[in-house]
């Protein structure tokens, strides 16, 4: 590529988020930490956890000080309305260090004037004596809302102007770097500029100082991008764009709207209070399930054991465990796609792309299921060591020579791959189950020639280490096994029939994977005699089939709809790239699926962030 048309992508690139910046800050809504709405916690410092309220939402409590910050406000006549509930002692409201009145208890709102009209930044400070809740804390008042409302901006700040500018640069340039045409680089930036604006717009976010974390993480991204890029193209030519486009997708979905202060997650403080139960020396956690009945059944603690550490350097135990499953899950996609590379770049870029795209990949980050978040990502990284990328390179850099292909040990030998399996079956009681099936149905699939040494020593000191974590609570799950014979349920609801639960799992496929998604999934099936990796895709099939059976007839369900979707998305990728080398009938038709999943997957994203738990 000419520096000539490099320069012209960046160029525009910049004009355009300088262009999304100023509509945002004209026109994006007035800033407001808004309990009931989410997306306090990008104001506020100095608040409880969220609690979550059966039949009245979620409620966060102060402290006995809370401050609510409020970034590149415009200038003018500004109004602060504050809006409390539940204090028993006086809270005292500052604006900018000022006085701006009380809220003694019986009343709920106080509106004042900003001290100062000037342009820039504000802070509101509530004061209170609180009282002890009887649990260690100190509760001050219940907020319900602190918001600003000036007149529109009539432009973008210096500073908001570079907190689009500068990641959308940075993303121009690591896609150019890594290999992508023009149109595709700049397709990419605005991508990445245009899902900034989208999470900045409600509730005036963009006036909070996420801003400017968002920011830092959007350009971590694209250089973290460059590097994974970099690195896949000296492993294999030709990855390098591929891989940026998929890392930059994982990062948008896994870790921005993962991580995202707006997204209310159900159980984000059921996650830390374990943390801290694990930090404190219990390791051997229970919990119950959601059934009408609820099964009471053990907890894996490897998600949180691993966490331990940066507690301790004191991080926020809830942004702890949202930051590490988004990690996790990132890192998940990145062994998928070194695992499919070697059958082609597309195939792998696409088949992250569209795993990024199916609902049932992102809702647990929604539904707070964490640990089981970690859990499908050490499932998925061990099934990538399993089928190994490395044993794919020799195969072919092999018979393209004219020798008889042989396959490679494992990356990083037998103890990786026992130290995933570990990490998987500890981290929850559905992935042990679902890495027991998986494992046993890999192992049958290698047929006579068996799966090696090295990858029987693995299995057996993984499953050996989970078993020596669970053997404390065979008691507990042998007095339950008679419930098996309840039949099939879900969730909170009674038994039901047959029919009415395979009803209930074919509209489970339907809102989790989407008719596209399965359509793309029929196509590129994988093929039993086409490599080891297709038989080893066929067994994780297989295994989705046998983990259904529970599902239907007992009221045990151990997600196995979202275990498949790393096979979803691989065969996904593979029909797309077997669409568009069929012809301009097939390019049409990748398109529309690819498309119709997009819509799809988007739709579910907005209502997870956005929508979910208000």
């Amino acid at each position: 590529m000419t520096s000539r048309a490099a320069l012209a992508t960046l160029a525009v690139a910049v004009l355009c988020a300088a262009a999304l910046a100023a509509v945002v800050a004209r026109y994006s809504p007035p800033p407001a930490a808004e309990v009931a709405r989410g997306g306090e916690t990008a104001f506020a410092t100095g608040l409880h956890r969220r609690e979550m309220v059966p039949g009245r939402g979620s409620q966060r409590w102060t402290g006995t000080r809370a401050v609510f910050f409020f970034r590149d406000l415009p200038g003018g006549p500004t109004d602060v309305e504050v809006r409390l509930r539940g204090h028993r002692t006086s809270v005292l409201v500052a604006i900018d260090g000022v006085v701006a009145g009380t809220i003694d208890p019986g009343r709920t709102t106080l509106v004042a004037l900003l001290p100062t009209a000037q342009a820039g930044d504000h802070a509101v400070e509530l004061r209170t004596d609180g009282f002890d809740a009887g649990d260690g804390r100190r509760l001050g008042a219940l907020v319900d809302s602190v918001t600003v409302r000036a007149k529109p901006a009539a432009r973008p700040s210096l500073r908001l102007l570079a907190l689009f500018v500068v990641p959308t640069a940075l993303v121009a340039t690591a896609a150019l770097l890594a290999g992508l045409p023009a149109a595709a680089a700049l397709a990419t930036a605005l991508e990445a500029s245009l899902g900034q604006a989208l999470l900045l717009w409600p509730q005036g976010l963009v006036h909070s100082p996420y801003a400017t974390r968002l920011a830092v993480l959007l350009g971590a991204g694209a250089l973290g991008g460059l590097l994974f890029a970099r690195w896949r193209e000296r492993r294999l030519a030709g990855t390098g764009p591929w891989a940026f486009a998929a890392f930059l997708a994982a990062v948008l979905v896994q870790v921005v709207a993962g991580t995202s202060p707006l997204m209310v997650v159900s159980d984000e403080v059921f996650h830390a209070n374990n943390l801290g139960r694990v930090t404190g020396g219990e390791w051997f956690l229970t919990s119950v399930t959601q059934h009408a009945r609820p099964f009471h059944f053990p907890y894996g603690v490897s998600f949180y054991a691993l966490l331990v550490p940066w507690l301790w350097a004191g991080i926020d135990a809830v942004a702890l465990v949202r930051g590490a499953a988004a990690v996790s899950g990132l890192t998940a996609s990145l062994g998928l796609f070194a695992l499919l590379a070697p059958t082609g770049p597309a195939r792998a870029g696409l088949a992250v792309i569209l795993l990024q795209l199916l609902p049932g990949a992102f809702d647990p980050y929604s539904f707070g299921n964490l640990s089981n978040v970690f859990g499908q990502s050490m499932t998925t990284l061990f099934f990538c060591w399993w089928a190994g990328p490395g044993s794919a390179e020799r195969s072919r850099a092999e018979s393209e020579r004219g020798f008889i292909p042989r396959e490679r040990k494992p990356p990083g030998g037998w103890p990786a791959g026992a130290v995933l399996l570990a990490l998987g079956c500890l981290g929850h009681f559905s992935s042990l189950v679902v890495l027991a099936v998986l494992v046993a149905a890999l192992w049958v699939v290698r047929g006579r020639e068996g799966p090696g040494r090295l990858r029987v020593v693995a299995v057996a000191c993984g499953l050996g280490l989970a078993a020596l974590y669970y053997a404390r609570f065979v008691p507990l799950m042998v007095e339950q096994l008679p419930r098996l014979l309840e039949g099939g349920g879900q969730g909170r609801g009674v038994s039901r029939g047959t029919l009415d639960v395979l009803r209930l799992q074919f509209l489970g496929i339907l809102g989790q994977w989407g008719l596209p998604a399965v359509v793309l999934a029929v196509v590129g099936r994988p093929r039993w005699r086409a490599s080891p990796l297709d038989r080893d895709l066929v067994a994780y099939w297989a295994a989705g089939a046998v983990l259904a059976l529970p599902a239907v007839f007992t009221p045990v369900d151990v997600r196995y709809l979202y275990a498949l979707t790393v096979p979803l998305a691989a065969a996904g990728g593979a029909a797309l790239v077997k669409l568009r080398e069929g012809g301009r009938g097939g390019a049409v038709a990748a398109a529309l699926l690819l498309g119709a999943q997009a819509a799809w997957g988007l739709r579910g994203l907005v209502e997870a962030v956005a929508h979910r738990y208000r």
